[in-house]
This record gives C-alpha cells, sequence and structure tokens, in this order.
C-alpha cells in the first residue's frame, strides 16, 4: 500500500471512532420475585434501580403467574 492508501484507512478508521453513533449504547435487564407484582410498584422499583446504576429505564413489567411473579426492568445507559 501506498501513502494515500494508509491516509485513506487512517481517516477511515478515525471517522467511525468519532462518530457517536456507531458506539452501541449498554442494556441490560433484572428481574425481582415478589408474590404479586403489582404495574405500578414495578415501574417505582425499576425507577430506583435506574438511579442507583446511572441507567434510563426502558421497560418495566410484570411477568409470570398470579401465584409467582416477577417484576422485569430492562434499562440501557445513555451513551
Amino acid at each position: 500500500m501506498d501513502g494515500k492508501h494508509h491516509t485513506l484507512c487512517f481517516l477511515l478508521a478515525l471517522l467511525f471512532v468519532a462518530n457517536a453513533s456507531f458506539a452501541a449504547g449498554e442494556c441490560w435487564e433484572t428481574t425481582s420475585s415478589s408474590p404479586i407484582c403489582v404495574k405500578f410498584l414495578c415501574k417505582v422499583t425499576c425507577w430506583i434501580g435506574g438511579k442507583a446504576t446511572n441507567g434510563r429505564v426502558v421497560e418495566a413489567t410484570c411477568t409470570g403467574s398470579v401465584i409467582k411473579s416477577e417484576c422485569y426492568c430492562r434499562y440501557c445507559d445513555d451513551k
């Protein structure tokens, strides 16, 4: 490769690294078991977890049966 190709490759690499849209944000999930899951309390629990981990709550839902349910929280960072 000559000098032009090296320069072009370097500039393309720099473009992709410097562009924030190519850097994907990280997401994670948590669940907490409870005898009865109430949507409002699940949202509050997820909101508190988001504040503790500096994450944004993407989803807060109750899953499972009536007798044994879980609060499912999905968070993403703001990168």
